[in-house]
């Protein structure tokens, strides 16, 4: 049974600001029409197992940065970007990802270099990754769905500043951003939520070499552990820490742990079958 949700919250954390919400649905005018549940005690009734609100959201933009002098900083290994129930919001891991590559402004060799990162985070992770093909899509946030029923495929590639606004004002020296839109349920008992949708400008502006330090390649496993549902690591020695460390060129222990806790190995992402679109 499709999803009607009573209230639906879009919500952009950190620099993202908070997005409006839309009002809900009101009652048929008809006098023999039952009236909209106005209370969560009426929601929670065994006849009418809708829920208490609808929920979704946007990611911050989780940019990663290069810099000339980079001091060594301990904290946390590994963070999510969102966390609901004590639970970090991830994708399914027992459905595919689908995905699309933008190869204009990039360099020579690019896309295998993307194809290489994806095989790792999916090694890493357990989850399965189609390639749907390239694409001349700019990733940008307006590529983002907005309802649940809305399937698209994570889009990654190079751009600039002038065409996505993932990009726009940032300082030179970033060298990529990511933004995810994730969409659940929240039943008045429990919330459970999956990423759906995802997006990776890369700065068509830097030139990086393909692979080893500082490279393509590990900016592009930086993006995807936040295409996962990673934020930025508390510590220098972790690939994602938000300076991307100049004597790293693979994830480390902590980038592991927490992308394992994202990964199959967690258990596949259940809604409730009357709130599948």
């Amino acid at each position: 049974m499709n999803l009607r949700p009573v209230a639906l919250t879009l919500s952009a954390l950190g620099l993202a600001g908070a997005l409006t919400s839309s009002t809900a649905p009101t009652a048929p005018p008809a006098p023999t029409a039952p009236t909209a549940p106005t209370a969560p005690a009426a929601l929670t009734a065994p006849t009418s197992p809708v829920p208490a609100a609808a929920l979704s959201g946007l990611s911050a933009p989780d940019a990663v940065t290069t810099a000339t002098s980079q001091p060594r900083v301990l904290g946390a290994a590994y963070r999510f970007s969102t966390v609901l129930d004590s639970r970090p919001v991830r994708w399914n891991p027992c459905v595919a990802i689908h995905w699309r590559f933008r190869i204009a402004g990039g360099p020579r060799g690019g896309q295998a270099v993307a194809h290489a990162a994806v095989a790792r985070v999916a090694q890493v992770t357990g989850t399965t990754w189609v390639f749907d093909g390239t694409t001349t899509a700019v990733p940008s946030t307006a590529l983002l769905p907005r309802t649940m029923d809305a399937h698209r495929p994570v889009v990654i590639g190079w751009t600039d500043s002038a065409h996505s606004d993932l990009l726009r004002s940032r300082p030179s020296t970033v060298l990529g951003v990511t933004r995810t839109a994730w969409f659940g349920v929240d039943t008045g008992t429990t919330q459970v939520a999956a990423i759906q949708a995802a997006v990776v400008a890369l700065n068509g502006a830097d030139h990086l070499p393909l692979t080893g330090r500082v490279s393509w390649k590990a900016v592009l496993l930086h993006e995807l552990g936040h295409v996962m549902g990673l934020d930025h690591a508390g510590t220098s020695r972790q690939l994602m820490y938000p300076v991307l460390p100049a004597d790293l060129t693979d994830l480390q222990a902590g980038d592991l742990t927490g992308l394992s806790r994202l990964g199959r190995s967690a258990g596949c992402v259940v809604m409730p079958a009357w709130a599948e679109p």
